[in-house]
């Protein structure tokens, strides 16, 4: 298909009547591994919120796989793996039952779960390296094996567009080069990776290109090589360095920020 798996034309991405990211153009060919790169605040989570339908599409044009966001009809092509660190839940449950979940929007509403299926959650498995710990309850787990299982999840269903928020971030080094041969394996197959990410060092042989957000805009666009030239090396490490606060709007606020942009009845 000749379809870009993702395209932004003037978009503006917020929450209820407040615009984040603000007039964003971008395309993503499929099968390209892109970083999306920001500090705290600057956007880039509501980004790939957008793009999922977990925000709001205040203005312009934004398609996922050939389709206006929300309207692609069959929801498992596009994968998720969100900003957290480990799988919790009241009730115990195993690997393969947590990795299984993935595959709900490919069964439908009264699907049931065939030959298929269970094969695809087992070779998801066995791709993040956890074969062995199929039948393990997920409490088990370390926390980077817990993060993969959340990977394998998002994999089971056998999506063209993989979409991961910060995917490195607290867990150790080994378990992060491990994240990193996944999705060099997940690339190579062909499917298109978008990664939010503070830091692209453990994924620097995955991904080829760069989209930097910086206050609801989009800055930089180009190879991932290029990023620190252009923006200045601490853009995509805020924790190493002591600078002013982003203004802009943060999830933890009780309202936006003064410099966020409030639309009503089309206006700004």
């Amino acid at each position: 298909m000749t379809d870009p798996a993702i395209r932004l034309a003037g978009a503006t991405i917020g929450y209820g009547d407040v615009a984040i990211v603000r007039d964003a153009d971008l395309s993503v060919r499929r099968g390209e591994a892109v970083a999306v790169l920001g500090s705290n605040g600057s956007g880039k989570t509501t980004l790939s919120r957008g793009l999922l339908g977990l925000a709001t599409v205040l203005g312009g044009t934004v398609e996922v796989l050939g389709a206006p966001v929300g309207r692609l009809r069959e929801r498992g092509r596009v994968g998720y793996v969100p900003q957290r660190h480990t799988v919790s839940g009241a009730m115990p449950a195993t690997v393969r039952e947590v990795v299984g979940v993935g595959r709900l929007p490919r069964l439908g509403l009264f699907g049931r779960p065939g030959a298929r299926d269970r094969a695809a959650v087992a070779e998801a498995v066995h791709a993040v390296g956890l074969a062995d710990r199929l039948d393990d309850p997920v409490a088990a787990l370390s926390g980077g094996q817990q993060r993969r299982v959340l990977v394998a999840r998002a994999l089971a269903a056998e999506p063209e567009l993989l979409v991961m928020d910060e995917p490195t971030a607290g867990v150790d080094a080994a378990s992060q080069a491990a994240l990193a041969g996944v999705l060099a394996r997940v690339a190579a197959a062909g499917t298109t990776l978008l990664v939010v990410t503070h830091e692209t060092g453990p994924l620097a042989g995955v991904l080829t290109r760069a989209v930097v957000v910086d206050s609801g805009r989009l800055t930089y666009d180009g190879p991932l090589a290029g990023v620190g030239a252009a923006t200045g090396p601490d853009c995509h490490h805020p924790e190493e360095a002591a600078r002013p606060p982003v203004r802009g709007y943060r999830l933890d606020q009780p309202r936006p920020a003064p410099d966020a942009v409030r639309l009503r009845d089309g206006s700004r």
